[in-house]
């Protein structure tokens, strides 16, 4: 650098704390304020030129990636025993802290990971459904480990929402269920131009009719499949109010549970869904870039 100096140094470390200070500030009330909805983060000097969401094969779990202008989230960190597929995953586009981690809901296949993403990686923004006193010990981990690296946890809400670079990302319900975790899985919808992403965790036909029944808007272009594929989840009611054209399985190949189930395939396919399967096709990534969606697959279909 020209003119480098101690003090010009100086002047540089200061004008970045700065700018590190407002972007905090402009973060923390974005994510409290579920009725504004703001960048969270915006700074042009990032990559620009992807946005994409990964359905990253982690066995019989999930995780998904979200990536726009540089910046990360992540829905769901998969088991402990395979957090090294979604580090290889973030490595790969140079990630160094993950924006934002919504965790769906407090199961090891969903939560597992955590401890260990929130030790290599900086976690600016953690949200999650409210520990409960037998909470997992992965869960309770996993939000200290974040808390002692300085991440802003939020109890997750319906309605809280949020912008990170070109997607627009909302949690639309979870569900107070304390006898069924489960069911406390929280919905999510991510927004890009005019494509929708619909999450479900694992939520059940229970907690899906209690969100049809709220008049929440699901209609989606591509659904992640509640409970990987279970019967238990996808009702023929809340498949014809999403009407997805592309269904994502996350799914660990030959699985103890016989996930996807036969009658869930089927109801997919009624509605014409085209489906994706990451026991098949491994890691599955939609490629947002200009308005246009390209499915890339890992392997192919077996």
């Amino acid at each position: 650098m020209s003119n480098y100096s101690p003090k010009n140094r100086g002047r540089i470390i200061f004008v970045t704390a700065i700018i590190t200070i407002i972007i905090f500030a402009v973060t923390l009330y974005s994510i409290q304020n579920p009725d504004v909805v703001k960048e969270i983060i915006s700074d042009s000097s990032f990559d620009t030129s992807q946005d994409f969401i990964k359905f990253v094969d982690v066995g019989q779990a999930d995780c998904a990636i979200i990536y726009s202008n540089g910046y990360c989230a992540v829905i769901d960190v998969g088991l402990a025993s395979r957090v090294g597929d979604i580090e290889n995953c973030l490595d790969e586009y140079n990630v160094e802290s993950i924006d934002v981690a919504i965790i769906s809901h407090l199961h090891s296949d969903h939560v597992g990971g955590l401890p260990k993403i929130a030790n290599d990686y900086k976690i600016e923004n953690l949200i999650m459904p409210p520990l409960k006193s037998n909470s997992i010990t992965a869960a309770k981990n996993g939000k200290d480990t974040a808390i002692k690296s300085g991440t802003q946890v939020y109890d997750a809400e319906s309605g809280m929402n949020f912008e990170l670079g070109e997607f627009k990302i909302t949690l639309l319900s979870g569900s107070n269920d304390e006898a069924n975790e489960n069911n406390r899985s929280l919905f999510v919808m991510a927004e890009i131009d005019d494509t929708n992403f619909l999450f479900t965790g694992d939520a059940e036909t229970k907690v899906e009719k209690q969100l049809l029944n709220s008049g929440a808007d699901i209609d989606c272009d591509i659904l992640k499949v509640g409970h990987h594929g279970s019967d238990s989840s996808s009702s023929e009611a809340f498949l014809e109010a999403a009407t997805p054209e592309y269904a994502v399985i996350s799914v660990g190949e030959s699985n103890m549970y016989s996930h996807p189930h036969d009658v869930t395939l089927r109801s997919l396919k009624t509605i014409g869904a085209e489906i994706y399967r990451t026991d098949k096709m491994g890691d599955i990534t939609f490629d947002m870039t200009d308005n246009k969606i390209e499915i890339a697959q890992e392997k192919e279909q077996k």
